[in-house]
């Protein structure tokens, strides 16, 4: 009879960092004791510190995508030039909204990865479920969207807020795909910013969850891993191409 005792025991915390340094182990706990509070908390923490360090260029960023986008979207032409400063001198300021926002990205994106590995589960006739399913979702979020979070924000200080003047920009500045082709069209350009070094340590994450917490063969959980990270890399890439269209990004 198989022992739950060790996996029982075994802490929130401890969780998060086997995550990162023993994933196997990590979910095999998660399968026998699906806790995530901890995972959660610390995801928004560095979400949050990512945020901080990125305000100087996002909010560059902001002004001079409104810049660009009062004086090409038809739109904004019957604004008087008082109206236009206004909107741009705001984009340049930081909100409230700044720092919700990346706090409750953590839980859309755990959201959709739980339904699409929950999906993965029921097409390999895996052993999980929604609630373990989420919490080995919202332990993964810690290294790839929380510590991206805050890797993005260091390189956009060390380069300097000056050197991003759209959201795309500060994005395609994740070391990914994009770096090899640095000189892409829009939306290659940042479909390959999806496909970061930490998407891919999504999708490896994602696979060892299916096999080690589902029990799914290798074959389904990589298939499903590699999906997942192609979706978010279109969805983001759609996201930015549509921005970019209306003269914001």
């Amino acid at each position: 009879m198989e022992s739950t005792a060790p996996a029982a025991k075994a802490g929130g915390l401890s969780t998060v960092i086997n995550t990162i340094a023993a994933p196997s182990d990590a979910f095999e706990t998660l399968r026998v004791a699906p806790t995530w509070g901890w995972a959660c908390l610390i995801a928004i923490v560095l979400m949050l510190v990512g945020t901080y360090l990125q305000g100087p260029a996002a909010r560059h960023a902001g002004q001079e995508s409104m810049k660009h986008a009062v004086t090409t979207n038809s739109i904004f032409a019957n604004l008087t030039p008082e109206k236009k400063d206004q909107m741009v001198a705001q984009a340049g300021r930081p909100s409230v909204a700044s720092y919700i926002t990346p706090v409750l990205t953590v839980f859309v994106i755990v959201f959709f990865n739980t339904l699409f590995t929950l999906i993965a589960n029921a097409v390999g006739r895996g052993q999980a479920d929604f609630k373990r399913l989420w919490a080995g979702s919202m332990n993964i979020a810690v290294p790839t969207i929380g510590l991206g979070a805050v890797v993005i924000g260091i390189i956009t200080m060390l380069r300097g807020p000056d050197s991003f003047d759209s959201l795309a920009q500060i994005i395609r500045a994740t070391p990914s795909l994009a770096y090899l082709v640095p000189n892409a069209p829009f939306a290659l350009g940042v479909f390959l910013a999806g496909i970061s070094i930490f998407s891919l340590w999504g999708m490896f994450l994602n696979a060892t969850m299916l096999r080690a917490m589902a029990k799914t063969s290798r074959g389904v959980a990589y298939a499903f891993a590699i999906l997942i990270t192609v979706l978010g890399a279109l969805v983001s890439a759609a996201f930015l191409a549509s921005l970019h269209n209306m003269g914001f990004a």
